[in-house]
């Protein structure tokens, strides 16, 4: 990597550390940190070996910038976004890069007019077990595809006030999910049908939303996705994907609680996507940073559009629940 790489982090909160800490054991590189509340940059720019501080998006463009990770809320991405693609900065997002598909596809549309890279942080592109389950799936090794299951659920609830930022569960938690359907199968969602309760956090129902949620898609060559999840698994933070075809099935255990010991409370094996995923999202910084230093873009980053189209999938599994799980048509 080129230690001279001038590189932002746009959000200095926990996800915004986790790529400090990423960038740290990839670079050397000239880190500049951004956030709402300067002290919490000026902490994660303490953090690393060549860190500084800029105080706004606008002083940043001003020195000057190669490439930018975008961590802060939710609702501050389509002015953060927007003010760095305009000044032609490569931008890795998280996701969502907006709950909103109008404002998603102009951000989008705003990037390509520039010519400007944007990325938005679906890491498990660059999961090694999700990555072979992709291309088995594609080799046709198993058949035609029948069916999908997908299953994602966090270890503990987040805090309300977070929630309220990052919209429901289905654009927040279960947007990942959508987003596979599509890049491990290869296919389109045609329709959605999804439910959802608020049990472990019945104040969720006030804003409208769920912290158990369930959705069966069709595809747009008759294969179905049966997804769950959730926001509260004390044994464990749980990914896994299975795909049933019509010669076999083919499965990425992602995690599992280890067996019990003799108190007979299970130690989780992962506390939350940080560690579970360490590998993919140093991955996907590496491809990122590779790319924005003028190397090719790699295959597996997620763009725009494909957080464009989980969400319009999420919009859709969120109508049919509040609806009474009526199926919604995309």
């Amino acid at each position: 990597m080129n230690e001279d790489l001038r590189v932002a982090i746009v959000g200095c909160g926990r996800i915004g550390a986790m790529y400090a800490e990423h960038l740290d054991a990839l670079g050397p590189f000239r880190l500049v940190c951004v956030d709402a509340e300067r002290d919490r940059a000026e902490k994660l720019a303490r953090s690393v070996a060549s860190g500084t501080v800029a105080d706004s998006v606008e002083d940043l463009v001003e020195r000057g910038c190669d490439a930018a990770l975008v961590t802060a809320a939710t609702t501050s991405h389509p002015e953060l976004v927007g003010a760095l693609v305009d000044a032609r900065i490569p931008v890795l997002c998280e996701k969502p890069l907006t709950t909103d598909l109008a404002r998603t596809e102009a951000l989008g549309l705003r990037a390509e007019e520039h010519g400007v890279p944007l990325w938005v942080g679906f890491q498990r592109h660059f999961d090694p077990g999700f990555a072979d389950l992709r291309a088995r799936t594609a080799e046709g090794r198993v058949g035609r595809v029948q069916l999908l299951r997908l299953v994602s659920h966090d270890v503990s609830m987040p805090p309300l006030a977070r929630l309220r930022e990052s919209g429901s569960i289905f654009t927040d938690l279960m947007l990942h999910d959508f987003d596979m359907v599509r890049w491990l199968t290869g296919r389109g969602i045609v329709q959605v049908v999804a439910d959802g309760s608020a049990l472990s956090e019945p104040e969720l129902a006030g804003i409208g939303d769920f912290d158990t949620v369930t959705a069966l898609l069709r595809l747009d060559d008759g294969a179905l996705a049966a997804l769950s999840a959730g926001r509260l698994q004390p044994v464990g933070y749980d990914v896994r994907a299975e795909v049933l075809a019509e010669n076999g099935n083919l499965e990425a255990t992602l995690t599992h609680a280890r067996t019990p010991g003799e108190g007979g409370a299970p130690e989780p094996r992962f506390r939350g996507y940080w560690d579970r995923f360490a590998t993919a999202y140093r991955h996907q910084v590496e491809a990122f940073l590779t790319m924005a230093a003028g190397g090719p873009a790699d295959p597996a980053s997620g763009g725009w559009r494909d957080s464009y189209e989980a969400l319009r999938c999420a919009l859709a599994a969120e109508r049919s629940a509040r609806s009474g799980s009526v199926p919604v048509k995309l």
